[in-house]
């Protein structure tokens, strides 16, 4: 077994559904797709959080957390940068495409895919639809608090 994780408000932390990338797509689904986005360090999670805020946005601190996940290491397709269109990290629907193929394949319930945010690191899409989903643990959920000095471009707003 190994451990990803994921950053989310405390509203939604829980939800290993996809639910929120099946209604708004993201970098690697359209919408109407179910994944679940994790990470394999909460540091890389808190990356790829930040870089999506938007310029200016009102943000309450307390009101994030962490998930640690476990997930079956033998159920995972790799997906290096080597195997992306050169212009990956805008090519969305490239990107789209595999993702379809992998959840209609349904043979891997996690798919390892490159981070565009930080070179030569790893997120983990999981299909919440395959058959093994029931294999993955919500070990852990502990309150998250992004450092203050991160965000000159945020207003933060007391709890």
């Amino acid at each position: 077994m190994m451990h990803v994780f994921r950053i989310a408000s405390h509203e939604y932390i829980h939800d290993l559904s996809g639910y929120g990338a099946k209604l708004n797509g993201g970098r690697w689904n359209r919408e109407g797709v179910s994944v679940l986005y994790t990470g394999s360090s909460i540091a890389l999670c808190a990356w790829e959080y930040w870089v999506h805020l938007p310029k200016k946005i009102s943000l309450n601190q307390n009101a994030f957390a962490v998930a640690t996940i476990q997930i079956p290491e033998n159920s995972t397709l790799t997906i290096t940068a080597n195997h992306l269109p050169s212009d990956w990290e805008t090519a969305d629907e490239d990107l789209f495409s595999i993702t379809d193929e992998w959840i209609e394949d349904n043979e891997y319930l996690v798919m390892q895919i490159p981070s565009a945010v930080i070179s030569n690191e790893c997120n983990y899409l999981i299909n919440p639809l395959h058959s093994s989903f029931l294999d993955i643990r919500l070990e852990s959920v502990i309150p998250f608090q992004f450092d203050q000095r991160a965000f000159g471009k945020v207003l933060l707003r007391k709890p």
